[in-house]
């Protein structure tokens, strides 16, 4: 999702002692501070409700951090990938037909690249239908040999409530198990993550181990050097001590105690979002953990 919300808020102004009820706007999930200048061709560029079928890492086949313990066979995202040789077809669900080698960081390994952008096959089509004046329902398909999915995303904005819900259906003769993560790429009023932003998490904090931080020896800062944890019998709480200056990433990952529903609650700016997955601990959903990236300007 690409785009901003602006919410209405009142505030009391203290003008010469006396408080003055005054309303305003906050704008939420701006563009202005995540990858400027924005570049539609790159994946890291979605703001807003982004999300992607996969796990945020290169392979084709999730063999960690899948949500589904010793499961075999849970797709990275594509489909048809490994028997597709090079300038071949695959599928890279919700996104369309992409042509195998065609990434400017593939190499001989003939290995699937997340976070590098594939040249299409075919251009992905979508259709967008308006289910009354606060609601649209996007509809993608493609299918490939014997494979192919339908993703319908449906958005209703219900007075202070924005609901997303996406719905994949296999259209092909071959099944097919696949993982999928949300970024809830937060910001206000273009104000970079520091002192005034705090988040609490559904995920006990009476377990050894909270958290993981796989980047720290490579390209991330561990949380700690700018935030405070608070572990709680029900909750995780993480308060920002100091403004993450420019170039400072920091990513984080809470594992799963079982009992979450992904759900958390995010304050910054005098506003609050608050979050969750209805469909968790539905079926054969599961959650893996929550995933925490925190950025500065980029």
């Amino acid at each position: 999702m690409i785009g901003s919300i602006k919410r209405k808020v009142t505030e009391i102004v203290y003008r010469g002692g006396i408080g003055e009820r005054m309303e305003r706007y906050h704008v939420l999930f701006d563009t202005g501070i995540w990858r400027i200048p924005h570049n539609s061709n790159w994946p890291e560029s979605g703001v807003g409700l982004a999300s992607e079928f996969g796990v945020g890492d290169d392979g084709d086949f999730c063999n960690y951090r899948c949500g589904w313990s010793g499961e075999e066979g849970v797709t990275n995202g594509v489909l048809g990938y490994r028997e597709a040789k090079l300038g071949e077809s695959f599928l890279k669900i919700g996104v369309g037909e992409l042509i195998k080698g065609s990434c400017p960081t593939c190499d001989s390994t003939e290995d699937y690249k997340f976070n590098s952008p594939y040249q299409f096959a075919k251009l992905p089509i979508w259709h967008m239908a308006q289910n009354g004046p606060n609601a649209i329902t996007l509809t993608h398909e493609a299918t490939l040999n014997n494979h192919g999915y339908r993703l319908q995303k449906e958005i209703e904005l219900d007075g202070k409530i924005l609901t997303a819900t996406s719905t994949l259906t296999n259209l092909g003769s071959d099944s097919f198990s696949t993982a999928w993560y949300a970024h809830n790429l937060f910001t206000c009023d273009n104000v970079a993550v520091g002192p005034g932003y705090s988040l609490d998490l559904d995920i006990s904090g009476n377990q050894d181990g909270l958290y993981d931080e796989p980047g720290t020896w490579s390209w991330s800062t561990p949380l700690e050097k700018f935030a405070t944890v608070q572990p709680n019998p029900e909750s995780i709480h993480i308060e920002m001590r100091k403004a993450l200056p420019p170039g400072v990433r920091i990513k984080t990952e809470f594992f799963n105690d079982g009992e979450t529903q992904g759900s958390f609650n995010l304050f910054a700016c005098k506003t609050s979002l608050s979050s969750k997955l209805s469909q968790v601990g539905q079926s054969s959903l599961s959650i893996w953990g929550a995933d925490i990236p925190s950025l500065s300007t980029c």
